[in-house]
């Protein structure tokens, strides 16, 4: 009777059906650290006094899929939610107009109805964002690499 084996192809077999499991340990792992080096970058944006760049936080997603840099949930600023502070700098607000007595004071602020955005999400992430990412995805290539070939990272 004739007969085959192939030797290592159990191995091979238990290394490609736990890289998965490697894939998500090194996303997750990453996520966590680029998420440190963005919320750093949006508080050197926002600078200040701190009080606002302090209630922000890094947040990764239940799925480690993703992370952003966001105001910390169930936390006030002067009686306000700190998202919603953040979200009147981020975009801008509106202002008031002047009224009565008040009206001849504040003249220069008469013809604007807007107060300008500090825009500090967008125009920090952008190439903090993008150099995190290319890092991220040469460890994670790396650590994968590592897992296929049997090595320790």
């Amino acid at each position: 009777m004739q007969s085959m084996e192939i030797d290592g192809l159990k191995e091979i077999i238990q290394t490609l059906e736990t890289t998965p499991e490697v894939i998500r340990q090194a996303r997750a792992e990453f996520f966590d650290e680029a998420g440190e080096v963005l919320l750093e970058a949006v508080q050197r944006h926002i600078g200040g006094s701190g009080r606002v760049a302090g209630v922000q936080e890094s947040y990764v997603g239940s799925g480690k899929g993703y992370v952003a840099v966001r105001p910390m949930a169930k936390t006030n600023l002067d009686g306000y939610a700190a998202g919603y502070i953040t979200n009147a700098l981020e975009n801008g607000h509106a202002v008031r107009p002047a009224s009565g007595k008040a009206k001849k004071k504040r003249r220069s602020r008469a013809k604007a109805n807007r107060v300008q955005g500090k825009y500090m999400y967008r125009n920090t992430g952008q190439q903090e964002a993008k150099r995190a990412a290319e890092e991220g995805a040469r460890i994670i290539e790396a650590k994968i690499l590592a897992h296929m070939e049997g090595r320790s990272v």
